[in-house]
């Protein structure tokens, strides 16, 4: 079982050359990314904290409100996990990824 104050949540932002790509087929790129990373959910987004210098810019979600509607800081995601997202995000191929 995870641990409750694991991350679960991404944003990720393409890089600026391929973001007329990857918006337009967000749901599937989404789907890829969920297919790939079970328990684990996405946002996307072309607006990011930093330039990833042509790469995709991976940043987790760190906190959450618990059922007491208190604030939670998560713990950090090992960097594994940030260099395989990040990975799988490259190896999507718009013509060749299709939701099920």
């Amino acid at each position: 079982m995870r641990n409750p104050r694991e991350v679960t949540e991404f944003i990720i932002v393409p890089p600026r050359e391929r973001g007329d790509e990857i918006m337009p087929a967000k749901e599937r790129f989404i789907d890829y990314l969920q297919r790939h990373f079970p328990g684990y959910s996405f946002k996307v987004t072309m607006i990011g904290p930093a330039d990833g210098e042509g790469r995709f810019g991976v940043y987790p979600v760190m906190n959450f409100i618990g059922a007491d509607n208190r604030s939670y800081m998560c713990v950090e995601p090992p960097t594994w996990l940030l260099t395989e997202v990040r990975k799988v995000c490259s190896s999507f191929d718009v013509r060749m990824c299709f939701a099920a």
